[in-house]
């Protein structure tokens, strides 16, 4: 049981936080330290086979596997969000195509067209 609860954890922490955070691993088998990033575990009994980046395996016992993870703190996702400048609307349409000004204040609740796409007035 034991050994399935550190496979989940492993193959979370693995698969999860190369898209949150920069990540690095150190995978030792029998005291030793092995080069390369492994980009898939599996587990067949007490056997795990690694598959690295350049597409070789390496399969050992189980017991002779650990594998550390490190996570740095600097997050590599979206830092910034840019939108268009919403204040510069340039004309107005309703859904009929009749041109009703260069504004959406003052008109009716409705759909409209504001430069080019669907706007919803409320």
């Amino acid at each position: 049981m034991k050994r399935k609860a550190l496979c989940a954890f492993l193959m979370l922490g693995l698969s999860g936080g190369v898209a949150m955070a920069d990540t690095e691993h150190t995978v030792t088998v029998n005291g030793e330290a092995i080069d390369g990033f492994i980009t898939e575990l599996t587990f067949n009994g007490d056997q795990v086979t690694m598959k690295f980046e350049d597409g070789s395996t390496q399969t050992d016992d189980m017991s002779l596997v650990s594998i550390a993870l490190t996570y740095s703190e600097t997050s590599t996702g979206i830092t910034e969000i840019e939108t268009d400048d919403q204040s510069t609307v340039k004309r107005v349409y309703t859904i009929s195509g009749q041109y009703v000004g260069t504004s959406t204040e003052g008109l009716p609740q409705g759909i409209y067209i504001v430069n080019g796409k669907k706007t919803i007035v409320k």
